[in-house]
């Protein structure tokens, strides 16, 4: 393939990127239990200058407990399935994280959560009195993006910008079944 049709792919890919990373307002969350059992929820979300994600999150959720138990989870951004080309396919990313608490008397708790005011509204001033709502930074280590069929770029770096095309676990990318003649 030349050069030039790869260096396009990839700002192309960069510009979804971005796309995605800009018009979020919540992340889809995996993690588990201190016994390993997978929990998937959600919550709404902002991104600091650094590229970390904060989720502003209830003791009444499983996953307020396992992010500060575990210390860990995956994210994912994902393409809304009304406005996707290809359901198959929807632009997306993921993220493997470190889950920090952030404390209330710490300086990174009032910006972020003037943060979270400016993006949501009103609601994050009653919710910030909540004693049982905790503010907890995701910080991705290392992450997947996919903008298509075979499309899949791996995200690294210390603000996850940097992209690299994967082929898959084969290294192969997609592949037609190979078909046996009987």
């Amino acid at each position: 393939m030349n050069t030039e049709v790869v260096d396009m792919a990839f700002r192309d890919a960069h510009t979804e990127y971005t796309a995605l990373l800009a018009a979020f307002q919540s992340i889809q969350i995996g993690s588990v239990d201190v016994e390993g059992h997978p929990d998937v929820s959600y919550a709404p979300s902002v991104l600091d200058d650094s590229g970390n994600f904060y989720v502003f999150v209830s003791e009444l959720s499983k996953h307020t407990e396992n992010l500060l138990k575990q210390g860990r989870a995956s994210v994912m951004l994902i393409e809304d399935e009304g406005v996707a080309a290809q359901i198959f396919a929807r632009k997306r990313v993921t993220f493997e994280c470190e889950a920090q608490s952030v404390a209330r008397e710490h300086a990174d708790w009032t910006d972020t959560i003037e943060r979270f005011g400016e993006k949501f509204g009103r609601v994050v001033d009653h919710l910030k009195k909540m004693d049982d709502f905790h503010l907890i930074r995701l910080h991705p280590k290392a992450g997947r993006l996919v903008v298509g069929f075979g499309k899949a770029y791996d995200v690294s770096g210390e603000r996850m910008e940097q992209l690299a095309h994967v082929g898959g676990f084969t290294e192969q990318g997609h592949r037609p079944v190979a078909h046996k003649n009987s």
